[in-house]
């Protein structure tokens, strides 16, 4: 860990606008806790942000922590959340902080912690107007191609009834909405992504695919 944190120390000193963040990743039931590392997390520049995975592998062990501990260290999303439901206090102060969560449709499949998609709980979170991110969590372990699988599932298995491309396209935006981009980087982003999506709206409906 000692000679991550001083790794990740000189790259964000080299480059501060291309290695912007840390996060610690793992099977959080077999390893250590956010707060064994306190010290070295809160010891890096002001300028680090942090994403951390914490509530993946929850089932009311010592793993709560790690959403708690996130927030403590004021982590600007959080991966999985898997167990964020069970803890009412934890997301409602993630809600007022307004933290997104990183939703992993077909990592939580493939690891085995939800067979049926429909019972995912990013349903929930839909449901409570949480912003939520689709992410591909460790693509290169099952050799994912892209996220488009991954927001394929997302719609077909956590969208309400009637949700239609609407829904897709504020899955995207909440991408670029809950960067890290700087305020000029994200307007010019989502004028970019606005014209992407008017042609795509525009092939569809002219059935140029």
């Amino acid at each position: 860990m000692a000679q991550r944190i001083t790794t990740f120390k000189q790259l964000h000193h080299a480059k501060p606008n291309f290695i912007i963040g840390f996060d610690l990743i793992g099977q959080e039931d077999m390893g250590d806790p956010l707060h064994k590392f306190a010290n070295e997390l809160t010891d890096l520049p002001s300028t680090a942000n942090f994403f951390f995975h914490a509530g993946e592998t929850n089932w009311y062990g010592k793993t709560d922590w790690n959403i708690m501990d996130a927030l403590l260290l004021n982590t600007k999303r959080i991966g999985h959340g898997f167990a964020l439901p069970k803890h009412p206090q934890l997301w409602s102060t993630i809600r007022k902080r307004n933290i997104a969560i990183e939703v992993n449709p077909i990592s939580n499949q493939v690891l085995g912690f939800i067979w049926d998609l429909r019972n995912h709980p990013a349903s929930f979170l839909i449901a409570e107007n949480f912003p939520i991110i689709i992410s591909a969590d460790d693509p290169g372990a099952w050799n994912a191609k892209g996220l488009s699988y991954d927001f394929y599932y997302a719609f077909m298995a956590f969208a309400p009834a009637e949700a239609d491309l609407r829904f897709l396209k504020q899955l995207a935006l909440n991408s670029l909405k809950y960067s890290i981009l700087t305020s000029e980087e994200r307007r010019k982003s989502n004028r970019t992504f606005q014209k992407k999506w008017e042609e795509f709206i525009y092939n569809i409906i002219n059935m140029k695919f």
